[in-house]
């Protein structure tokens, strides 16, 4: 079990590897025909062009009624063997004229050719390109190609034969096959002559509808049996294709040869490989086995000395590298423990201080409410006494926040919504109206920092919907509520019951204490304020948590 273990592993490794290997060559494959096919694609399709380009130039100064037949003409384009015959059309679609003469020609009517219509509705000398056809005079493919001049236009008979000579040229009948096909799925070009010579159509397999659907790239596809790979590009213009064919097993031959290869190899040196580790390593594998018990016993914190010892040096000195290691683990654990039950000591004791300093300070600050409250007594003007009761709740509300904090589980934090109801209970306790409240909104603790600032804030507006929002029973409803997005912004509404802002309230012309307040609250905790009337007045808080 102990060799199979090791040699599984390296098998599935190997033939990962063989599978890489003979998929990068059987890409190699496909992608140096693909290149092939590309290749001679941009040429046909070039050498097509520079016809065309020759075609048009030669012939764009002629003009139709005075005789266009010319030596440079005939020397250009016939006598050169690129074309066979020039006719000049004219508008009508008639035969005036050819290159070389041939009274049989003139007069003849191609107005009804598509590709001479599709010609003389040009108002560019671009080249139109009929269907491949065999020609009577030559017996080869030709083409003929049409450009529009300012006469009629001029058409050639372009000779396809160098095609079938560029396709004998290719390669062998144990390599690779090259076709050249036109739109309709005719071979024009091949090196099988009688695949030329009798029009062989492939129109109705499946390498031709992949290549109208794809024009590009490789298809693993079966024709008469045999199973081929074939790779297409496709011809602008005159719309061929161009097919590179090669059987698959010769194009996945070298592949398959290499990984039966390394296979034999593999398997004769993993036997071996095998029959020396388990003879040699046998003493190794009992001792990793000690060693993985002893670390398992570690894990669960049970430490003790490895005694067993090996027939070799260097297993004798993990073992002993690994009884130093859990000495040394023991004592630090030893040691952290400690720490900790030192660290939960001062936490403790940070927590009581935390807490005895918050008290504290609420103490502090209800005695200075108190004191307040004891000078307020001696004022005989109204405005004074309302001026200094206001400074004692504002005082009360800062002393509460301490009071929740320390009565709270955390002494960093503070639960808001318990707060504010705290809050508006203080004032209903301290303000001779009516007042009917509600708090709305899900739990939402803030950190001591936030805590003051937003305290006041709430205050400050609380006190303005009590000091103004009665309704015309005398009345005060406020409604608060709290929400948080998913940004993590705070938003605390307070809306009262009265007559809402006046319609020119501006904060800053009133010189309100309480609006002045709230805004150097909000930009101490890089938030927004905002007010408006919605069947009273709406004060609006928005702070990041």
């Amino acid at each position: 079990m102990i060799s199979l273990s090791v040699l599984l592993p390296m098998l599935a490794m190997s033939a990962v590897l063989f599978w890489v290997i003979k998929r990068g060559i059987n890409d190699t494959v496909i992608q140096r025909n693909q290149i092939l096919s590309k290749s001679i694609a941009l040429s046909i399709e070039q050498q097509i062009l520079d016809a065309s380009t020759l075609l048009q130039s030669v012939t764009s100064e002629l003009s139709f009624k005075d005789q266009p037949s010319n030596i440079l003409v005939e020397s250009s384009l016939v006598s050169s063997g690129i074309y066979e015959n020039v006719f000049f059309i004219n508008e009508d679609g008639f035969v005036i004229d050819t290159i070389p003469q041939n009274k049989i020609f003139k007069g003849f009517d191609f107005s009804r050719h598509t590709y001479v219509q599709q010609a003389l509705q040009r108002t560019t000398a671009d080249p139109v390109y009929s269907p491949v056809f065999i020609s009577t005079q030559t017996k080869n493919p030709t083409i003929m190609v049409a450009v529009h001049q300012r006469d009629g236009v001029v058409a050639a008979y372009l000779n396809l034969a160098w095609l079938s000579r560029l396709s004998n040229m290719l390669g062998n009948e144990q390599i690779t096959s090259l076709a050249i096909v036109d739109k309709y799925g005719t071979i024009f070009a091949s090196r099988y002559k009688s695949f030329v010579e009798e029009q062989y159509s492939i129109t109705n397999t499946e390498l031709f509808d992949w290549a109208q659907k794809n024009r590009k790239g490789t298809i693993r596809h079966l024709s008469n049996g045999y199973d081929l790979i074939s790779s297409v590009s496709f011809i602008p213009g005159p719309d061929w294709y161009v097919i590179v064919t090669e059987t698959a097993q010769n194009a996945f031959k070298t592949a398959t040869d290499v990984v039966i290869i390394g296979i034999v190899v593999s398997l004769l040196a993993f036997f071996l490989a095998t029959l020396v580790g388990y003879s040699l390593g046998k003493n190794i594998i009992v001792s990793i086995d000690v060693l993985t018990k002893e670390s398992q016993q570690v894990q669960q914190g049970v430490y003790q000395i490895i005694r067993h010892r090996s027939s070799y040096r260097e297993i004798n000195r993990l073992i002993d590298t690994f009884n130093t290691m859990s000495a040394e683990v023991r004592t630090r654990e030893n040691q952290y423990e400690e720490t900790n039950r030192e660290l939960q000591a001062a936490l403790q004791q940070k927590d009581i201080l935390l807490r005895e300093i918050h008290h504290r300070v609420k103490n502090n600050m209800q005695i200075v409410s108190s004191l307040l409250a004891l000078q307020g007594d001696e004022l005989a003007c109204e405005k004074d006494l309302e001026l200094f009761e206001n400074s004692r709740l504002r005082i009360q509300s800062m002393a509460m926040v301490h009071e929740k904090i320390y009565q709270t589980d955390g002494v960093e934090s503070l639960p808001l919504k318990a707060y504010i109801e705290d809050l508006v209970e203080l004032l209903l306790a301290n303000s001779p109206k009516h007042i009917n409240y509600t708090i709305d909104g899900a739990e939402i603790s803030i950190t001591l920092t936030q805590a003051i600032p937003c305290a006041l804030s709430v205050f400050e507006a609380c006190m303005n919907g009590i000091k103004y929002g009665a309704n015309g029973d005398g009345l005060v409803q406020l409604v608060i509520s709290i929400d948080k997005d998913d940004t993590g912004m705070v938003r605390i509404m307070v809306k009262d019951s009265g007559h809402g802002f006046p319609e020119d309230f501006n904060p800053a012309a009133s010189r309100s204490l309480g609006f002045t307040l709230m805004q150097g609250l909000m930009t101490q905790l890089k938030g927004n304020l905002s007010w408006r009337n919605d069947s009273g007045a709406v004060v609006e808080f928005s702070f990041p948590l």
